[in-house]
């Protein structure tokens, strides 16, 4: 089974956010500036999932963010854009 887990560095500039596959250690996606806050504002993630240590929100977190990258490889276009 693949673990992934998020970092996320909000209180830089620019913002980032990083899903990355915690065996091996590789970035399988990564999010910042515009493109964060556009996950944020779609409602995709929230600061509170972020802070989140509850393991099911994690794991809720983690299968959005995959959906997304999949959307943006396919579509070209966040998965919640009209």
């Amino acid at each position: 089974m693949i673990h992934y887990m998020v970092n996320a560095w909000l209180d830089k500039r620019p913002a980032k956010l990083e899903l990355i596959e915690q065996e091996t250690g590789e970035v399988i996606g990564r999010w910042q500036g515009c493109d964060l806050q556009r996950l944020f504002n779609s409602g995709l993630i929230s600061y509170q999932e972020l802070a989140s240590s509850n393991q099911a929100k994690i794991k809720q977190l983690v299968k959005a963010l995959i959906l997304e990258l999949t959307c943006e490889e396919l579509c070209g276009r966040c998965l919640y854009e009209g």
